[in-house]
């Protein structure tokens, strides 16, 4: 054979080879990148689309998700369960735009895998999301702590008459571990009967324990006696004590007496009665309750804590020593204090009887031996004021309340040592008392008879002149006589 006969043969053979490469080469790219469907195999979450353009594939899609939604999700925890549906659970699904968006995933996916599956064989799965509904599943965790949780309990001091200082032991408690329970969610839209999603709940421990009570003794106590004949008082004075008992507080953490109470309202059982108010006594709703921060104030002197937040009141009041009271308003004025010992403080308040005691307890190695004292640097006088009462009789009077002087106070705390050396002596405040003026109400002024306006005539007949006659007159008259 000649060598032009080879050449041609040759020839031929390329030919028809690349002629078979652009014909082949055609194909796949009509198939692949001019096709308006998707390709063998392609399945979106459990549906198949191959074959179907996009529009295609949101309808069939949209009715499978519909369906889905349908599914029914419980959650459970022994004995309880909750029911609902995925649906009300998750955000709609825009089915177009899903498809859309894989349908560009699935275009820019390798060559060498579309080819190897153009007879579908394996199936191309593009997985969806599921976008749960956050407030909802949010709601869901409070409603399951409201009825699964319980608070854990701290370890606790209680006073015993004979025994003394006695611990009771805390207990644990449990709340819903919410990134747990919601872990067993279907992350991706799947066909399943049912899905069940237990409900993970965990332990919660006590912050103070039996331990961290060991060792503890009474740092300080104060009394302060009030008026059990006042009753409102009274019963907002007990309140507010057993509302700050059995506090403890964590070495270096910071004591809040409103926060501790909390507001005084009529909803939390506190009533009206006398408060100090604009430098005067008024009516007002928790009465009573400034001698009981009054009393913690001079018990955490005396146990040597750091205040941090005190104010006085505008008037000197009965129950403490001037410059020793602690006046406490909800949202504008309150009592602090730090626990500056390196151990657990525990308040014991209790009252009754006319009687107010706060005891705090804590560990012994921190017990100082703390003196108070105060300097008057000034008294001021107060007025007595009078004011008309209509209700009074004339020169009848009655006293609304006695007056009493204001001061300006300095106070001091020293603190000694076991020996009995000072280590440190400090100006606790500067306070000023405003005086309280006397209020006398008084009758009104009596009135005087009014004089009548003198007559005329009447005048004239005292002063004898209708009695002065003419002679032409006395004739007259003798002659109507003889008529």
């Amino acid at each position: 054979m000649s060598d032009s006969r080879v050449k041609t043969g040759l020839f031929i053979i390329l030919a028809v080879i690349l002629g078979v490469t652009v014909a082949v080469g055609l194909y796949f790219y009509q198939m692949f990148y001019k096709s308006e469907c998707f390709l063998p195999g392609v399945k979106i979450a459990s549906v198949s689309v191959a074959g179907h353009t996009r529009e295609e594939a949101a309808e069939m899609f949209e009715v499978w998700v519909e369906e889905i939604y349908r599914t029914p999700v419980i959650f459970s925890y022994e004995d309880y369960t909750y029911k609902t549906r995925l649906s009300e659970l998750c955000y709609p699904v825009e089915a177009a735009e899903v498809v859309e968006s894989l349908w560009k995933q699935d275009k820019q996916r390798g060559l060498k895998s579309k080819i190897l599956n153009l007879d579908g064989s394996k199936s191309v799965v593009y997985s969806v999301k599921i976008s749960y509904r956050t407030a909802v599943l949010n709601s869901l965790i409070e409603e399951w702590n409201r009825k699964l949780a319980s608070k854990f309990v701290n370890a606790r001091l209680e006073v015993d008459r004979e025994k003394g200082l006695v611990i009771i032991p805390g207990t644990a408690g449990k709340s819903v571990n919410a990134a747990a329970t919601l872990a067993g969610l279907p992350g991706e839209l799947k066909q399943q009967k049912v899905f069940e999603v237990p409900i993970v709940m965990e332990e919660e421990f006590p912050e103070i324990t039996e331990e961290d009570l060991q060792n503890m003794g009474e740092l300080s106590s104060y009394t302060t006696w009030y008026d059990v004949k006042n009753i409102n008082r009274s019963h907002n004075l007990e309140l507010a004590a057993a509302a700050i008992s059995a506090s403890v507080i964590a070495p270096g953490n910071i004591f809040s007496f409103n926060r501790t109470v909390g507001e005084r309202i009529y909803e939390k059982g506190y009533r009206d009665a006398l408060v100090i108010q604009d430098g005067q006594f008024k009516p007002g709703t928790g009465g009573g309750i400034c001698q009981v921060s009054s009393t913690l104030y001079n018990a955490c002197l005396l146990a040597g804590f750091e205040i941090l937040e005190r104010h006085n009141h505008a008037l000197a009041v009965a129950y403490v020593p001037l410059g020793r009271d602690a006046t406490v308003v909800y949202g504008q004025q309150d009592f602090r204090f730090k626990n500056n010992t390196g151990d657990y403080i525990y308040i014991h308040a209790v009252a009754g009887e006319g009687r107010l005691t706060i005891n705090i307890y804590g560990n012994l190695d921190y017990k100082k031996k703390v003196e108070l004292s105060h300097v008057i640097d000034e008294v001021i006088d107060f007025k007595e004021i009078q004011e008309i009462d209509n209700n009074l009789k004339p020169g009848e009077k009655r006293v609304d309340h006695e007056g009493f002087p204001g001061y300006v106070v300095r106070t001091f705390r020293a603190v000694y040592d076991t020996a009995g050396q000072l280590i440190e002596r400090e100006q606790l405040a500067l306070d000023r008392y405003k005086p309280l003026d006397k209020l006398t109400y008084i009758g009104p002024p009596q009135e005087v008879e009014p004089v009548p306006p003198e007559n005329s005539e009447q005048k004239k007949l005292d002063n004898g002149e209708e009695n002065k006659t003419t002679p032409e007159a006395d004739e007259a008259y003798r002659e109507r006589e003889d008529e």
